[in-house]
């Protein structure tokens, strides 16, 4: 496939490495989203690309010197004994600036745990005048443990700090070349990762691909979740219990809890470490307090990880058995509910897409009650305009050919017993299924899947 996107932090990279003084860049996120590809792909031929791997100190200083000598004639013929005279010397001996790229870079600092001050010393005595310096890993908490810990050496030494997050639905429709339907249900198992893209364009159907890369035992993302744990995660093991158990319907706190049988309290940084890496979400019902609602539960963000922890966990004793083919006819019986939830997420996302006479909203949220009194109620999307000024409520359903009237009058009954805490000038109510016509009318949005997937 070719290239795709992240234009914006290519301008920005490449206008930090165009300046007078060196600089400090750190890019970081989860495995196979594409930092390796995307400092290939902007780095020229004044650059050093080194991929860091798990030799001792020693080994790595060596290979190293071997790519500086592309630049620096004769420098892998000295044998380096510290980080320290390594660095100064390339530094003395360059004869313009370039930019040294250091990926994998949680991997140089198990092997050598002093590099991290040495590069605090290097930058703050100005000893990396001839290049710049660029640090790439994909262990999201040893990297913003290495930068953004108060405690750490290289703390605020950083000119940028660059998360690179997964790419949105529109990036998998092009790559991909599919309708607009067909990418949300994609993107439901691979998610914004470019190197699963790839591995599911070297199959026909997006069924095969599923059964070939994630339900066979030998499939190379049949264990992709867990390896992205361990890699993110300074302990798996409490997570992936955690992310079995939502996978597997246990959506509140209490209830996980209950089932690991610890306090609610012991679990309280995992969950966050969760969220902060980018597999779980939070949702609270929207009007309520987000620090301490009781109307939370937790949900798995991640595609192919809520994929591997609904459907893959619970049948793993099927699939090592052979029974693959057993298994994904169960998950097509439950395809459409699951696909669902990422048509939803979506949905609330492109809200902020919306512009109504000049009336914008930020993402949406979801709504829900439980009474005994007044009964379950649940709302899809809803979201105050950025002005407060407004309201957007909807719902969102993925069933093809589904009269929209009829998702407007059952959104009706739900507004009817929506208890708000303040008066709005504008109502605005959305009704989102995947093949309706997008139109306005009347404070009336119906949205499509193609709008959706446009972002």
């Amino acid at each position: 496939m070719d290239f795709l996107n992240r234009e914006q932090e290519k301008t920005i990279i490449t206008a930090e490495l165009s300046k007078d003084n060196s600089r400090f860049i750190v890019l970081y996120g989860r495995r196979r989203i594409g930092k390796s590809a995307l400092l290939q792909n902007l780095l020229d031929k004044r650059s050093v690309y080194y991929l860091a791997d798990i030799n001792e100190a020693e080994v790595q200083r060596s290979l190293f010197a071997n790519q500086l000598a592309m630049l620096i004639p004769g420098f892998d013929t000295v044998t380096y004994h510290d980080w320290l005279s390594f660095f100064q010397l390339a530094n003395q001996q360059l004869k313009e600036r370039i930019t040294v790229c250091i990926d994998e870079f949680p991997n140089l600092v198990r092997s050598s745990p002093e590099l991290p001050s040495v590069l605090q010393k290097i930058i703050d005595l100005k000893q990396n005048s001839m290049f710049h310096i660029v640090l790439c890993g994909s262990s999201q908490q040893m990297m913003q443990g290495l930068v953004l810990d108060r405690t750490a050496p290289l703390f605020g030494r950083a000119h940028r700090i660059i998360r690179l997050m997964p790419m949105n639905c529109s990036w998998l429709q092009t790559a991909l070349k599919l309708t607009s339907q067909q990418a949300i249900e994609e993107f439901s198992v691979w998610g914004g990762v470019p190197r699963n893209w790839e591995l599911r364009n070297e199959y026909k159907t997006m069924w095969q691909a599923i059964r070939e890369l994630i339900l066979n035992p030998y499939g190379i993302l049949h264990e992709e979740p867990l390896r992205l744990f361990m890699d993110d995660l300074r302990s798996a093991v409490q997570p992936i219990s955690v992310a079995s158990l939502i996978g597997q319907g246990c959506n509140k706190l209490s209830e996980i809890s209950a089932r690991l049988n610890k306090p609610a309290t012991s679990l309280t940084r995992t969950m966050q470490n969760l969220i902060d890496t980018g597999y779980i979400k939070r949702d609270v019902s929207w009007g309520e307090s987000a620090r301490n609602s009781k109307k939370t539960i937790y949900r798995l963000l991640d595609p192919i990880s809520r994929f591997y922890f609904t459907f893959v966990v619970p049948n793993q004793s099927k699939l090592n058995s052979g029974m693959s083919a057993q298994v994904q006819a169960d998950i097509s019986k439950r395809w459409r509910i699951y696909v669902s939830e990422t048509w939803e997420e979506l949905c609330r996302e492109s809200v902020s897409d919306l512009d109504l006479d000049g009336i914008s909203f930020p993402p949406a949220q979801r709504w829900w009650q439980q009474s005994k009194i007044a009964g379950s109620a649940e709302i899809d999307i809803i979201s105050e305009s950025t002005d407060g000024q407004s309201l957007l409520i909807g719902e969102a359903k993925w069933q093809e050919k589904l009269n929209p009237e009829s998702v407007l009058a059952e959104l009706d009954k739900k507004i009817a017993i929506l208890e708000l805490k303040k008066s709005y000038r504008q109502i605005y109510r959305l009704v989102m299924l995947p093949d309706i016509e997008y139109q306005i009318s009347n404070n009336v949005i119906y949205a499509n899947a193609e709008f959706v997937c446009r972002k």
